[in-house]
């Protein structure tokens, strides 16, 4: 059993018993969303909803997994382990799809926050923002009663390597490795369906 024919017995098995998509959802429990999924072969309901589909429906388990009804009332062990086995394993399918799809949106929220970490390193690279270095002083002079005070501020190196790796480095190997997985886990969907 594939997705597309499961998905039109559904189709066919609801119209026939006179229902929409959403009142066969509302027997669910489930959207009128998921209902048009499964019939158009772009998702598998979840294992516990196969029982609960299969009487809304009115036909027995075995023929909702096999997606067409039987000609006898009983069936053979083997047929029924099969039918199980591939119900099961279309589940798997589909929810492996599932959250390979979740964590590329994941992958991708990590890209997003790097390029936004290095935006500043690319906009000020030109201005030496990141490469300057040394010890930086300012003078600043108040006055009082009995003349001005000078006053001389210091502040520690800046924009060390280690700052510079910190900066752009860990951002940058970061977003390319998310780069290279979320182009895997896109190939891996692909795959899956």
């Amino acid at each position: 059993m594939d997705n597309e024919q499961f998905g039109g017995f559904i189709a066919q098995l609801r119209k026939e018993q006179g229902l929409t998509q959403k009142e066969l959802a509302d027997k669910l429990n489930v959207t009128d969303k998921a209902v048009s999924k499964w019939e158009t072969a772009k998702g598998f309901p979840d294992v516990k909803l196969l029982e609960p589909l299969a009487q809304a429906l009115g036909v027995s388990l075995v023929e909702l997994m096999q997606g067409r009804r039987q000609e006898a009332d009983t069936l053979t062990v083997a047929e029924a382990d099969a039918a199980v086995s591939q119900a099961m394993g279309q589940w798997e399918k589909a929810t492996a799809w599932w959250y390979l799809r979740l964590f590329r949106w994941f992958l991708t929220a990590i890209c997003s926050a790097c390029l936004v970490w290095l935006l500043p390193s690319v906009l000020y690279a030109g201005k030496n923002w990141l490469y300057t270095s040394g010890w930086s002083a300012a003078e600043k002079a108040i006055g009082g009663a009995d003349g001005p005070t000078a006053i001389l501020v210091a502040s520690s190196p800046t924009n060390t390597i280690l700052d510079i790796f910190l900066l752009a480095g860990i951002p940058l190997v970061l977003l390319i490795v998310c780069i290279i997985l979320a182009i895997k886990v896109w190939r891996l969907e692909k795959k899956l369906k």
